[in-house]
């Protein structure tokens, strides 16, 4: 009998860190594999090309956490590296990958692939790489993920048409980010049950850090030029970028009480290049609403 793995791959920005926080551990039917039991096995899969050998070495690993129940693996960094300094492995070859660890002989493997609307998905990122030390404007920093071919990972109907092409027509769930935050529990019993949970468990989700705001954003972005971060190497303050431990970081003080209190205004990317966004991602959601029977937000188009 084949083992049975759920393996949910992201996308970023579309509620898998608090599923990963408050849902996953609390499962009674599918073994939830904590990223940091795989950590080093993740990484390979995301970013390293698989030796045979390896491939093995990483099969191994996550069947010794399988006894009788379904597996859980989660991690968004399947999905792509949106925060890499240069070309990585794309989300295709990593799905490819997947198939290598896992075979169709041996490995039951359903994909969860959580979507957002690209323009409010890229603004997040961008608001991300500010908060992680980055120095660059929007404009920049967009052209950097297109020269990286980030920007193509988020046309999402041909990243699950790869997925049925590997694992099936029926071995795929969508989880639609919007959808799920307009009436979370709705959503999130539908996927539960698609794992085949009978209920939610008891959850208490609670903001962890307040993204920036219009304010924040500029004053962060030029703040973060002093400041040495892996996406700053160049600073003059040694600084970890998290706002709860290490040294002083522009974080620590923007994302506090009195700053969202002095001001607070909802970040949004230049009119232009949301529009550019726009324009490059209506026809590819209209054929992923066609093709795949997805209730997509009129946002979308």
């Amino acid at each position: 009998m084949r083992k049975q793995i759920f393996v949910h791959i992201g996308f970023h920005k579309t509620a898998t860190s608090f599923l990963q926080r408050c849902i996953y551990p609390k499962l009674k039917n599918v073994r939830y594999v904590k990223y940091g039991k795989l950590k080093q096995e993740l990484y390979d899969l995301r970013l390293k090309r698989l030796s045979d050998e390896r491939v093995q070495e990483i099969r191994d690993k996550v069947e010794s956490f399988y006894k009788k129940k379904p597996l859980l693996v989660s991690y968004e960094g399947l999905s792509g590296s949106p925060f890499s300094q240069k070309r990585s492995k794309s989300n295709i070859r990593v799905l490819e990958d997947i198939r290598r660890v896992f075979p169709a002989e041996e490995f039951d493997v359903h994909i969860i692939a959580g979507i957002r609307e690209q323009v409010n998905l890229l603004t997040s990122l961008y608001v991300q790489y500010v908060h992680q030390g980055g120095v660059n404007k929007p404009e920049r920093h967009l052209k950097n993920l297109e020269r990286q071919g980030i920007l193509d990972h988020y046309h999402y109907e041909y990243y699950l048409d790869k997925v049925r092409e590997l694992f099936g027509d029926d071995h795929y769930y969508v989880l639609i980010y919007e959808n799920f935050k307009n009436d979370m529990n709705a959503y999130m019993l539908d996927l539960l049950q698609y794992m085949g949970e009978d209920e939610i468990p008891s959850y208490e989700n609670e903001q962890i850090n307040r993204s920036y705001g219009t304010l924040q954003m500029a004053v962060g972005r030029r703040a973060n030029h002093l400041f040495k971060t892996r996406l700053h190497p160049k600073g003059l303050i040694p600084s970890n970028p998290s706002p709860i431990k290490g040294k002083i970081s522009p974080r620590k003080v923007l994302q506090s009480k009195l700053s969202f209190k002095l001001h607070y205004k909802r970040y949004h990317l230049p009119g232009e290049l949301e529009n550019q966004l726009k324009d490059r991602y209506t026809k590819s959601n209209r054929r992923l609403q066609e093709q795949y029977g997805l209730d997509l937000p009129g946002i979308y188009f």
